[in-house]
């Protein structure tokens, strides 16, 4: 799927997120940080907090991921996005992340899959990577779920690319005009899921 077509899924799962009552965004530090602060108007009458396992981060509520500090069914939705990559059991994360969701609540969800390593030395490691059949295993209790894939082949090669950072603005237009002529969306091999579930 081209940049465009995963930006607006996200941009419309996030919107959806948003209409809801009391928000937990996992991982997400300070308050509408880095990706999550085009939305932030969204949220102005949602009761959004952020979750983090270092108090440093500014994070709302701290704690283990393992181990939720918080009630059953006492959230609305979720946004979990690059997490669990960095978590030690994200079999045991994900069963916290349904077990705190009401029923009817919603998780939007985003991990990589090829992708290069990423921990911050002192902050957190980089433990895994997530295929298809991994996204069916961990979202096998939700009730319904919709899955995009972060682009295809040639979007998750360019990621690998030396510098790649500086030159995204040539390297994402040309992989999403590959992966478009060889059709790779068909294919396993992606960047990384996003996904947006039901409980």
């Amino acid at each position: 799927m081209t940049r465009e077509k995963s930006q607006a899924f996200v941009d419309a799962s996030i919107a959806r997120i948003a209409k809801h009552k009391v928000v937990l965004d996992i991982g997400g530090g300070q308050r509408f940080g880095k990706w999550m602060r085009p939305y932030e108007p969204l949220f102005r009458d949602v009761d959004y907090r952020t979750f983090d396992y270092d108090a440093s981060t500014g994070a709302d509520v701290v704690g283990d991921i393992h181990a939720l500090p918080l009630k059953d069914a006492s959230v609305d939705a979720v946004i979990c996005s690059s997490v669990l990559e960095h978590v030690q059991d994200p079999r045991k994360a994900m069963s916290e992340l349904f077990r705190i969701l009401k029923p009817g609540g919603e998780l939007f969800f985003y991990v990589p899959s090829m992708y290069p390593y990423h921990a911050r030395k002192g902050h957190y490691p980089d433990y895994w990577r997530f295929f298809s059949d991994t996204i069916d295993d961990l979202f096998a209790g939700f009730k319904e779920k919709t899955v995009v894939k972060r682009g295809g082949y040639f979007l998750a090669l360019s990621f690998f690319v030396p510098g790649q950072a500086k030159l995204r603005f040539l390297l994402t237009p040309l992989a999403d005009f590959l992966d478009g002529v060889f059709k790779t969306e068909k294919r396993n091999t992606t960047a990384g899921f996003y996904v947006l579930a039901t409980k």
